[in-house]
């Protein structure tokens, strides 16, 4: 097992947009080894950081964040229709919270450049069939299962196995999203896009809206991006 290293830095302003998404109050936990903030401003979406409170529309939980975030709370907010995006060592915060919805295999992962299937029909029809994603540190939490859909799958070279990657779970009035796969400074520009992709499939879901218009009402234009995973 790869021991990981922090990346730890100061919690993000609001993005630099705060009229583009006024009806959707976001809010983003304190970087731990991933920083989906990063991310949220790199598409010029406005945020807040997380204080405690889930008085917001979409809730982002980074992997491994210092902020104490309760599971009982974290599950009245997507039971009353809140949206959640978790990525990695969120596992343990997501169990306690959802019990059965997911299951777990712990912090086993091992570095390496995994080919996944691209089952979501949205984004495959943007980014192929299917990418290549580096995991570039060990310990990355296993997702064996869940009671949703799969994004990504990972497909098995000796094998037909299809262990998902990237899921989507609606549970009661709210949905989750759950990524084994986060951000990171190591990303490619393809990998960064494929997550500038799924916030805005989160925002399609809140909004009831297709992802491409949830792109355009932050100013992306999918097909350009589009354009971008055809030229390999």
């Amino acid at each position: 097992m790869t021991p990981r290293s922090s990346q730890k830095s100061p919690q993000y302003p609001p993005g630099p947009h705060v009229g583009n998404l006024v009806k959707h109050k976001i809010y983003v936990t304190s970087p731990g080894y991933d920083d989906i903030g990063a991310v949220l401003t790199s598409m010029r979406i406005s945020f807040e950081p997380f204080r405690g409170e889930f008085d917001c529309a979409i809730l982002f939980l980074n992997c491994g964040t210092s902020d104490h975030v309760d599971s009982g709370e974290l599950a009245n907010f997507v039971e009353g229709g809140g949206c959640l995006y978790a990525s990695d060592h969120a596992d343990l915060l997501v169990s306690a919270a959802f019990p059965g919805l997911f299951k777990f295999d712990g912090h086993v992962g091992r570095p390496a450049q995994i080919l996944a299937e691209v089952l979501d029909p949205e984004l495959r029809e943007i980014i192929g069939n299917q990418i290549t994603l580096t995991f570039d540190a060990g310990a990355w939490a296993i997702l064996r299962d869940c009671a949703g859909e799969p994004i990504l799958t990972e497909v098995m070279a000796a094998g037909p196995s299809r262990r998902p990657l990237m899921v989507f779970v609606e549970h009661e009035r709210g949905s989750i999203f759950y990524t084994c796969f986060h951000n990171r400074a190591q990303a490619t520009e393809h990998e960064r896009r494929l997550l500038q992709l799924l916030i805005l499939k989160q925002i399609g879901t809140t909004s009831h809206v297709s992802l491409e218009q949830a792109g355009r009402s932050v100013g992306i234009k999918v097909a350009e991006i589009k354009k971008e995973f055809r030229i390999r």
